[in-house]
């Protein structure tokens, strides 16, 4: 992690203030921001927050979104309404843990094709959804552009764990893709979240219940198979 920091704080270097605008502050005073970074670097790779996120500079501190900053440091992000503070990594006790480091799949099936494979990544090399967005932990499910193509990998949870959280989305190298994927995620053989892909639909937050759950299956689809497609969840993780 003191890597990841130190390659935020490099890539945060600030050149000329040239765009201003203002904005409100907390209590609803007027403050003068300037959007003048270019670039935020994370160990050399440009993770440059899109369209309304980006930084700004004021009174000569660079201010970048929260999400920005948990996804670069691997750690997921929480605001606690109630005590007005923001969680970054464990928090109240939860005990976060991540696919590919701390619990692997038990069982991972997929129809026949020979591009179709399936891949757990944690603080990996990093890999990008359909709106340039870059990631270090990731599952990928690829598939051939044969039809009725699924690829699936079953975790055992035998009831200690609270909810699984993800991010889902297209792979930018798919992003123009024909083929519409379908993620379904089943607990103990009953549905517990759905939803389709396809070209043009930006990545959506997951956030299931697994509360006395003994298995959980995560199962991607594409049942037209007119192309080769890709999709990921990415930065997802396990509370108990």
């Amino acid at each position: 992690m003191k890597d990841k920091l130190k390659g935020l704080i490099i890539g945060m270097s600030i050149g000329t203030v040239i765009t201003g605008a203002t904005a409100y502050a907390a209590g609803g005073k007027m403050i003068e921001v300037f959007y003048s970074v270019n670039d935020i670097k994370v160990d050399h790779i440009s993770k440059m927050p899109k369209g309304d996120l980006k930084p700004f500079l004021y009174n000569g501190s660079t201010f970048v979104p929260l999400a920005f900053l948990s996804n670069a440091l691997g750690q997921p992000v929480k605001w606690d309404a109630k005590n007005k503070t923001v969680l970054i990594g464990e928090d109240q006790g939860k005990k976060i843990i991540y696919p590919g480091k701390d619990i692997k799949p038990m069982n991972t099936q997929s129809a026949l094709g020979i591009y179709n494979t399936f891949e757990v990544v944690y603080d990996g090399p990093t890999v990008i959804d359909n709106i340039g967005n870059e990631y270090s932990n990731y599952h990928t499910y690829r598939f051939s552009s044969n039809r009725d193509n699924w690829i699936y990998d079953e975790y055992y949870l035998n009831g200690q764990y609270s909810e699984f959280k993800a991010t889902a989305g297209i792979f930018e190298r798919f992003k123009n893709s024909l083929d519409t994927l379908t993620l379904t995620i089943t607990l103990d053989g009953t549905e517990a979240y759905s939803h389709k892909f396809k070209a043009g639909d930006p990545p959506t937050e997951i956030n299931v219940n697994l509360k006395n759950a003994s298995k959980m299956k995560i199962q991607v689809s594409n049942g037209d198979g007119s192309e080769m497609s890709a999709l990921g969840l990415f930065d997802g993780y396990f509370t108990k």
